[in-house]
């Protein structure tokens, strides 16, 4: 899929001469976001990820930002088929697809997206939830239940919690637990497996921590066992998907990541991972994903980023990259794939 245009309305600092309704047309292939800080790069990339079914990057209420009203955003895509979108903007967001309103999920099962946050550099470095969430963006386009059963997991885990605080036993939460947190450990597992069977040996491997051979129901049933005296002091459950990490180990020297790569190579191999999604995503939805990325290239040099030019173009996929100039000046970018803000 595609974006042809977009239009937002009352959204943030978005405006064109003066006007709070900002219309661009986009471009097949990679399409440049440019503008100095604070000009609304990362504004409009937002406008993308609520259009794609990922949601505001922050609150929807701070969004608003002209008068009293709504915001509001619209778009036309085509690709795999031709779509119109709408969508309002208050305290929560409403979205029309085709002049059906429609619900998140189905949102993001039309029109398949990633995105590369600023933040998402620490995906190899960072902490075990940045991991968690980017295997847990694809199980949501590959299980469309994953988002509301993953909500509701955490609901239980809160609940099994507070009894356990209370002193009380938490045996009537334990087999909803170990179904519930079991199912989303098998989906994270079987998404890392599908994954690698797509990345050439040699490179690197992926793989969810801790690693189990029996199901996930069955691994939880027995540790919450084992270890439920441990789990009475502790006040809070020890084992579970909010315990789950991507271990990521290069090929070559059996090291991790975080610790043999410098940050221009993190940068790389993220990419690398994002466009081995994108290829899954093509593969089992039979739809060419959207790419969001909010700067990309910083602190790549000029290597690096040709290596991200000529990656992301022989994807042939639509890609959205935020800078504040142009990284790609010695290749050939055409002006109208080109967005200045300012």
């Amino acid at each position: 899929m595609r974006f042809d245009y977009t239009l937002s309305s009352d959204f943030r600092n978005l405006t064109m001469n003066n006007s709070p309704v900002l219309k661009l047309k986009w471009e097949p292939g990679i399409n440049l976001i440019l503008g100095r800080n604070g000009s609304g790069k990362t504004n409009l990339l937002e406008t993308l990820s609520i259009l794609t079914g990922w949601g505001a990057f922050t609150k929807t209420r701070n969004v608003i930002t002209w008068g009293k009203g709504n915001a509001r955003l619209s778009a036309h895509l085509t690709g795999e088929e031709d779509i119109s979108l709408s969508a309002e903007i208050s305290s929560r967001t409403s979205i029309r697809m085709n002049d059906k309103t429609v619900s998140f999920t189905d949102l993001r099962l039309s029109l398949p997206s990633i995105i590369f946050l600023t933040g998402s550099v620490n995906l190899i470095d960072g902490s075990p939830s940045s991991r968690r969430l980017f295997i847990d963006r694809l199980c949501s386009l590959f299980y469309p239940p994953f988002a509301k059963r993953l909500a509701d997991f955490k609901m239980i885990m809160r609940s099994r919690s507070a009894l356990l605080r209370q002193g009380k036993s938490p045996g009537i939460t334990t087999v909803p637990y170990c179904r519930l947190g079991g199912w989303i450990m098998d989906a994270r597992r079987d998404v890392v497996s599908m994954m690698m069977n797509m990345i050439p040996e040699g490179k690197f491997i992926m793989q969810f921590m801790p690693a189990i051979n029996v199901s996930g129901e069955e691994y939880l049933t027995e540790m919450l066992n084992r270890n439920s005296k441990r789990e009475s002091y502790a006040l809070h459950p020890l084992d579970g998907p909010n315990y789950d990490d991507l271990s990521i180990i290069i090929s070559e020297t059996g090291r991790p990541a975080s610790e043999s790569l410098s940050r221009g190579q993190k940068r790389r191999m993220i990419l690398y991972m994002i466009i081995t999604a994108g290829k899954l995503i093509a593969q089992k939805l039979k739809r060419e994903p959207i790419l969001l990325f909010d700067d990309l290239t910083a602190e790549l040099d000029s290597e690096g980023k040709s290596f991200v030019y000529s990656e992301l173009l022989k994807t042939k996929w639509q890609v959205f990259i935020t800078a504040p100039e142009n990284p790609f000046r010695r290749n050939r970018i055409k002006p109208e794939n080109i967005v200045m803000l300012s």
